[in-house]
């Protein structure tokens, strides 16, 4: 089986999961709890606040754990209730839908033919109404990244809190949220060797973040329910984890996109990556294989051991193009055309070779 869906989620690290094993049983108490057993479970939830605060050079006291990123998502552009926010058209569905569920009104800002939310498209679409901006970090489809320290910094002149959805980016690339003027982010453990249902939203101090979930108050308030500790600590695991090797994992992954593209482009006519003039993060790329319905490639090449996607795992039963690749201006056959590739830790040059000599037979 040759693994290339790391954008959709990854395995999780035997690390981790030794680590997750351990909390589950010595972390078992109520962090809420006021009695000495307890301490363990409210340790625990410190260190993470403080790992992840760190690696976003934030303070524990902005870090609110949630069930994943769709959630922090969700409860970051709540602040456009009732208003206008500014939303770029290539967000996650998570981003999209919550702004059409919260916002009065919404504006999508469309990148540029490179997949560039520019911010002069942005600064545009502001109005006196404007609640919320919301911008990506990386796009989940196509690797590119956002300008957000530009589009936060137009974004805090207007003083409208900006919202980045950083799950693709998070212990991928460097983040510095007050370099990049970003109010409120979202992050998730299962891209980065962690579990699924663990996440996080950074929300600067004084932004007026609400809950979306009302109860016993826990993490200051804003989110209540018993923490998921054991989760919790698998997500700051992988975080240190990701963080420790980010550099040259970033090298590594970036080599084999770039090895596995001349293989593709060296035989197979027409073939085409997209967004390559932009500046993006490494292992991951959107490639049109003209004339190749994404959705049967997707299908023949899970019979040959080969596991990649046609654009967001979310989107995937939805039998249509991705909304993305037709905001960068594909026509809907050619963005039926289009595989995502997305490489990670244990990837190997064998197998990219592999895959791509596979992809080259079913083309052909």
């Amino acid at each position: 089986m040759i693994y290339l869906d790391h954008a959709a989620t990854t395995a999780p690290d035997d690390r981790v999961i030794a680590a997750m094993s351990a909390c589950m049983a010595e972390c078992w108490a109520n962090p809420s709890a006021p009695y000495a057993a307890a301490g363990a479970a409210r340790r625990e939830l410190r260190r993470a606040r403080r790992v992840i605060a760190g690696m976003l050079n934030a303070s524990a006291g902005e870090i609110v754990f949630t069930s994943g990123g769709s959630e922090a998502n969700s409860q970051a552009v709540a602040l456009a209730a009732g208003g206008h926010a500014v939303v770029s058209a290539v967000e996650h569905a998570s981003v999209r839908n919550a702004a059409r569920h919260w916002a009065r009104e919404v504006t999508f800002v469309m990148p540029d033919g490179n997949g560039v939310v520019r911010p002069e498209a942005v600064a545009a679409a502001l109005r006196p109404d404007t609640r919320l901006v919301s911008v990506q970090l990386v796009n989940n489809e196509t690797g590119v990244m956002q300008p957000v320290a530009e589009i936060g910094a137009l974004a805090r002149a207007r003083r409208v809190p900006f919202h980045c959805d950083a799950v693709q980016a998070f212990g991928q690339i460097p983040i510095d949220v007050k370099a990049m003027n970003i109010d409120l982010l979202s992050l998730s453990a299962h891209k980065l060797y962690g579990p699924r249902g663990a996440g996080a939203l950074f929300a600067r101090q004084g932004v007026g973040l609400k809950p979306l979930i009302d109860g016993g108050g826990q993490e200051f308030g804003l989110r209540a329910g018993t923490e998921n500790v054991a989760a919790i600590c698998g997500l700051r695991v992988a975080a240190g984890l990701a963080r420790d090797d980010m550099a040259a994992r970033a090298e590594r992954e970036r080599a084999l996109i770039d090895r596995f593209l001349a293989k593709l482009r060296a035989k197979i006519p027409g073939c085409l990556p997209l967004c390559m003039a932009s500046e993006r993060a490494p292992g991951i790329v959107a490639v049109l294989l003209p004339g190749v319905d994404s959705e049967k490639a997707v299908a023949a090449l899970d019979v040959r051991g080969v596991m990649v996607s046609g654009g967001a795992a979310c989107a995937s039963r939805e039998h249509a193009p991705s909304h993305v690749y037709r905001a960068l201006g594909l026509s809907e056959r050619d963005a039926a055309c289009v595989l995502r590739i997305s490489v990670g830790r244990h990837t190997t040059r064998e197998e990219t070779d592999e895959a791509a000599e596979i992809i080259t037979e079913l083309c052909q």
